[in-house]
């Protein structure tokens, strides 16, 4: 039966996600690295739109991401194979932290990985 769940299920819902990305966007403002892309960026309508995109892209039935495409939003930032690799491994960190089976983290690992042709331009 668990096979049938989908990642989202399998995750926690709807407050697991919420708590992923608040926690990720609190790491990403304190790295040196990646805190410049998003200087200029509201926030909170970041939060909302990443926390509707990745319970999409995990198999959430009831969240349908409105936001633009991800190549639209990306194209002109210039974010390196090095910034998405970081990107990666605070994801990796705080789902560990959050105590996620490591077979959940993969999965979400692999999916945001099929996603770097349409964030990643330099």
């Amino acid at each position: 039966m668990d096979n049938q769940k989908t990642l989202f299920e399998k995750f926690g819902g709807d407050q697991q996600v919420s708590e992923l990305i608040d926690q990720f966007y609190y790491k990403v403002l304190f790295d040196k690295l990646l805190r410049d892309k998003f200087l200029k960026a509201d926030m909170s309508r970041v939060r909302y739109q990443q926390k509707r995109f990745f319970s999409a892209m995990m198999g959430d039935k009831n969240t349908q991401y409105t936001g633009r495409e991800l190549v639209e939003i990306h194209k002109n930032l210039g974010i390196t194979n090095e910034q998405f690799d970081k990107f990666k491994i605070h994801l990796r960190n705080i789902s560990a932290d959050m105590e996620v089976p490591k077979e959940e983290t993969e999965e979400l690992m692999d999916i945001v990985e099929s996603h770097r042709n349409h964030v990643v331009f330099k």
